[in-house]
């Protein structure tokens, strides 16, 4: 079998469907990152509000013991 040298349309249409396919990969994998970054932005907002509620409730458990304790005083 003898390999010809020479650029046919098959050997152009190829490597034009390569490209596509490669930007078409490229692009699907762009999506899926930003997918993946906005869940971490997400996870990072769930963790800061669980932090700040966890705040908030010893806050309001400490004012609960200040109250109890005045009431045991009267």
């Amino acid at each position: 079998m003898k390999i010809n040298g020479g650029i046919t349309t098959g050997n152009i249409l190829q490597i034009i469907i390569t490209l596509v396919a490669l930007a078409v990969l490229w692009g699907s994998n762009q999506v899926k990152l930003d997918y993946v970054e906005e869940g971490v932005k997400n996870l990072r907002v769930g963790k800061a509000d669980k932090d700040v509620i966890e705040v908030q409730l010893i806050g309001i458990t400490n004012d609960i013991s200040e109250i109890k304790q005045m009431i045991k005083d009267l």
